[in-house]
């Protein structure tokens, strides 16, 4: 049996950033409030509550004062605002690609254009970005271009952890329908190389494992890819998933890890494997 492991799996630098910030951050205050979780990962979240973190949805819900955390995914700019007014201490730890993105929608915004923004409508990154602009039209999938209306000056950006797979397709489409357009391909290199990894280390095994949280948007994108190039694959979230177990029906077996999986993780993933097999 062989295991190839992916040298980009673990956490990203942004992820990596923000989660040794609040850990350090709690350690020093004994408690800290963090607006929305850290990373989609069940297991870092929980880490963190035992340490004395407090993960909260709004920022109405932090007393005057106090203390409060910004993820890597970012937040609308009214969030500054809010903090200001009530004298809330922000620890801004949004990633700085995503802070590039931020700042690129209000600059072009500011200057006419018209903003297109390509990710999951859902995902705290892109609604954070969503609050840079007044208007800002987001798309997840290029059957989603036809119904924009015509604007004389576009500008697209994309989220960092998006499909570069998918993002392609959709900037060519959208320079077909707008000739006025300029489009930033901001997927950060560690997303890109991720999944470009994930690709050929698929093509490769027998049998994909996927480690990553439930609600991580770029695991299922690795999900995806290694979907597209390997008939066996599963996604677990960490090694006391029972789909484990059935790699020891294959020979090879690659490994791969979203953005917001510690390597603690895919340590114990390789692990469990090598115990079944």
């Amino acid at each position: 049996m062989e295991i190839i492991i992916g040298r980009e799996s673990g956490f990203c630098f942004g992820v990596k950033r923000a989660v040794d910030g609040v850990e350090k951050e709690v350690s020093s205050r004994g408690k800290l409030n963090c607006l929305g979780e850290i990373v989609h990962n069940e297991v870092v979240v929980k880490k963190l509550m035992d340490k004395g973190v407090v993960f909260v949805d709004n920022i109405d819900e932090v007393k005057d004062n106090e203390y409060l955390a910004i993820r890597a995914h970012g937040v609308p700019e009214d969030v500054y605002k809010k903090a200001e007014e009530r004298n809330i201490k922000l620890l801004d730890f949004t990633c700085p690609k995503v802070m590039q993105i931020h700042k690129k929608i209000k600059e072009a915004s500011n200057n006419g254009y018209s903003i297109i923004l390509i990710g999951k409508k859902e995902h705290p990154e892109t609604i954070g970005s969503m609050g840079y602009a007044k208007d800002v039209y987001v798309i997840e999938d290029i059957s989603e271009i036809e119904a924009l209306p015509l604007f004389d000056k576009v500008f697209s950006i994309v989220q960092t952890t998006f499909s570069l797979d998918k993002y392609i397709s959709i900037e060519k489409k959208l320079k077909e329908k707008y000739s006025n357009i300029v489009c930033i391909n901001s997927i950060c290199p560690s997303t890109r190389n991720r999944q470009e990894e994930c690709r050929k280390i698929a093509r490769e095994a027998d049998f994909m494992i996927i480690v990553g949280g439930k609600n991580s948007s770029n695991t299922k994108k690795l999900f995806e890819v290694a979907c597209s190039e390997c008939e066996n694959c599963i996604i677990i979230q960490d090694e006391n998933d029972k789909k484990i177990e059935e790699s020891k029906k294959y020979d090879i077996i690659g490994v791969m890890s979203g953005a917001s999986t510690p390597m603690e993780t895919i340590d114990k993933v390789v692990a469990r494997i090598n115990q079944i097999n």
